[in-house]
């Protein structure tokens, strides 16, 4: 294994790799305000023996092997081959939306994580931490989530043959509102063997239970691992880069709730220009829906540090909603000389069923706020025309059906003759 400790991102202090979520130093340099908003302290990363990396692979040998998360195992940080768990992940496909991109003055394309086993791109963080995790030895695997982290948690824990424990939520920053738990995340979940809690209490209440199972039961949470779940995310980078030929692009756009996704692509690009496999970085892309975008304040304002939103406003893109986006996610963003947006319930909707109207992809409306977010900069002029702006579909449609019934309404029915159907068709 070439992986060789971890770093803090704000004050370059080394650590031993290990579960160890945040750095101590950092904890109060950032002044976090409670426990629900431990995302914001997530300054860790995994760091790496550049010289042996250099001499073990090279981009010819790494084209060579198969799609899929491990097929770069040399940039991973898991030593034991015989840890790492492999339900599938990564190999997805990067597609033109050559019809969404006209008039936008950009080569519009699209990475669609939606094709992941568990239907969401949580299968590539998920398998790398799940993978230290039970090379660190643990004994149940648990999480609190609003969906997908909970499915390719179970997943992996099914393969591993592991115990999983999901805390279902509304979402991260509607814990303790009136918003229901996802019913086909809840499904998917126990399809894999998890068991399934929705205990109704904050964030920061259910940090604390978690603190204390922790303690009694030895639990081992997927939250404990951030810098490891990054790991799983800058896969996408390589995948990225590879498709294109090993080249970057210009804008990479992602959908941000704490930010750990935005974090890791960033981290992918920055390790394969170290390595020489590419020139350059592309410029990030956060996307938050309009209510919930404290790193989109945090850029506005140009603040150092982002802040809490005291509260959320509910909105179609449930799992990027939050009331803080990690600290990590900032300094992407900031090192790539990137930028950050909030788009409406309206642009996200109008972007899915764009997406599946005239591209044939069918995406959860978190997913589809990539395109809504890209569409609003390349029309404000903010994207430079002629750049290929990749955006990162995250999740499956299935994974939130019920947001696109409410918008299409009941099935019409007709009478089965050639009038009724003539009368339908003509609205």
């Amino acid at each position: 294994m070439h992986a060789i400790g971890l770093y803090c991102l704000c004050c370059e202090a080394r650590y031993p790799l290990g579960a160890q979520a945040i750095c101590p130093a950092c904890v109060k340099a950032l002044e976090v305000p409670s426990i629900e908003d431990s995302a914001l302290s997530q300054t860790l990363a995994v760091e790496y023996d550049w010289g042996a990396l250099r001499r073990a692979v090279d981009r010819d040998r790494l084209a060579s092997r198969p799609p899929g998360l491990w097929k770069y195992a040399e940039l991973l940080p898991v030593g034991d081959a015989a840890c790492r768990i492999d339900v599938g992940g990564g190999g997805t496909r990067l597609v033109r939306l050559a019809r969404l991109e006209a008039g936008l003055g950009v080569t519009l394309l699209a990475k669609v994580e939606g094709e992941n086993p568990t239907g969401s791109f949580k299968d590539r963080p998920i398998g790398v931490a799940a993978s230290v995790a039970r090379e660190l030895g643990a004994r149940t695997l648990a999480c609190m989530t609003s969906g997908n982290i909970g499915s390719a948690m179970a997943a992996a824990a099914a393969r591993a043959g592991l115990p999983a424990v999901v805390f279902l939520l509304p979402s991260g920053g509607l814990a303790e509102g009136t918003a229901e738990v996802s019913l086909p995340k809840f499904g998917q979940m126990r399809a894999y063997g998890a068991t399934v809690l929705c205990p109704p209490a904050s964030v920061s209440a259910l940090t604390r239970l978690a603190q204390a199972l922790t303690a009694e039961l030895h639990w081992t949470w997927i939250h404990d691992l951030p810098a490891y779940q990054a790991e799983g995310d800058k896969t996408t980078a390589f995948e990225v880069a590879e498709q294109l030929g090993w080249a970057a692009p210009e804008y990479v756009v992602v959908p941000t709730g704490t930010g750990t996704n935005l974090f890791g692509v960033w981290k992918g690009f920055a390790e394969l220009e170290r390595l020489g496999f590419v020139d350059r970085v592309p410029r990030l892309v956060a996307v938050q829906p309009a209510g919930a975008d404290p790193l989109v304040r945090a850029v506005e304002r140009g603040d150092a540090v982002v802040s809490p939103l005291e509260a959320v406003r509910p909105n179609v893109a449930l799992p990027i909603t939050h009331r803080v986006t990690g600290q990590h996610a900032y300094e992407a963003l900031r090192r790539s000389g990137g930028t950050a947006v909030a788009v409406t319930d309206d642009e996200i909707r109008q972007a899915l069923m764009d997406l599946g109207g005239q591209e044939g992809i069918y995406c959860e409306p978190a997913s589809a706020a990539a395109v809504a977010g890209a569409r609003r900069l390349a029309r404000a002029g903010v994207l430079a025309g002629g750049s290929r702006v990749v955006c990162l579909l995250t999740s499956h449609g299935l994974k939130d059906a019920g947001a696109v019934q409410t918008w299409v309404g009941p099935p019409p029915r007709v009478a089965a003759t050639v009038e009724a159907v003539r009368r339908a068709l003509a609205g």
